[in-house]
């Protein structure tokens, strides 16, 4: 990876985690509900040749228990 990679890499793990706060803040004082949808299109593919990327962000309220298993949390970056 060049410097420019590692620059966005860095950046956008910043705004992650400032995301996670936003929202964890948010909801514990009520100033936000706590189902959140944001949705957007990267109008190009690597993966697939012309082709587009979905990137999706959603909320919702859940039972502590189901995390086990397939419900764990899905949000990471990767490399």
């Amino acid at each position: 990876m060049n410097d420019n990679t590692n620059f966005r890499r860095e950046r956008i793990e910043k705004l992650l985690f400032e995301l996670r706060y936003e929202i964890e803040r948010g909801m514990i004082e009520g100033d936000i509900e706590e189902t959140l949808n944001f949705r957007f299109i990267v109008p190009i593919s690597k993966c697939i040749s012309g082709d587009i990327v979905l990137c999706e962000f959603h909320t919702k309220p859940t039972h502590r228990y189901m995390l086990a298993g397939d419900m764990q949390p899905k949000l990471r970056v990767v490399k």
